[in-house]
């Protein structure tokens, strides 16, 4: 569920750079007893992907709060972190946790959510898939990033050829039903590399409408 609410305009500082920036405030309620403030970016020009929460984050972030206790490892990265609300999950649930973006002002309001709702254990860094850059991590998620033709090579390059994911290590990606061919093609390729494949069906109701999203978590051979 959503509901938001119009802010002031604020500065926000990105990199090495202040701008004013006009945001809203919205709840977002992931189980009874957890529900995170979140601000939104308004007004960006396009693409503007980064400036809000999707449903897509909402399912990965109850599907790891799903998970049983001590199944997690201590530390993971969110790939295409947006405004955070995965990465603020998983620091909610302990673990140390680097949310990436290539959106500068993303990264921004991501460590901003992160003060809002009291969380620890986040530290936010922009990340270019193209260039290949990054600490190998045992559990490594995404929500809705394959959207964009190029995308399954580049995060083919990243996970597997440049090894941002361990030996051992889990990939969990979460995508829309209604957009899977660009994700049948990276799943396939990792399959044929040795990756093992599983998928859970989640329902998400957001803004009004019933959005089907499915967890995918491929796990890379030891």
């Amino acid at each position: 569920m959503q509901a938001g609410t119009l802010d002031a305009a604020q500065r926000v500082r990105s990199v090495d750079e202040e701008v004013l920036i006009t945001s809203r405030t919205i709840s977002v309620e992931l189980r009874a007893d957890l529900v995170f403030q979140m601000l939104e970016v308004l007004g960006q020009p396009r693409p503007s992907h980064w400036s809000r929460v999707w449903p897509a984050s909402v399912a990965m972030s109850r599907w790891l709060l799903d998970q049983r206790v001590g199944s997690l490892p201590l530390s993971a990265t969110e790939l295409g972190c947006g405004m955070g609300l995965v990465s603020m999950t998983l620091a909610h649930l302990g673990l140390i946790t680097e949310g990436t973006d290539r959106e500068p002002l993303a990264l921004a309001f991501a460590l901003k959510n992160a003060l809002l709702n009291g969380l620890i254990g986040f530290s936010a860094s922009k990340l270019e898939w193209s260039e290949g850059k990054g600490v190998p991590t045992s559990l490594l998620v995404a929500s809705d990033v394959v959207y964009e033709a190029g995308a399954p090579e580049l995060l083919f390059a990243l996970v597997e050829t440049d090894g941002l994911l361990s030996p051992g290590g889990r990939l969990l990606l979460g995508v829309p039903r209604a957009r899977t061919e660009l994700l049948d093609t990276f799943v396939n390729r990792l399959q044929l590399g040795g990756y093992s494949h599983s998928e859970e069906a989640r329902s998400v109701d957001w803004e009004g409408r019933a959005e089907a999203i499915d967890v995918h978590v491929l796990m890379r051979p030891a």
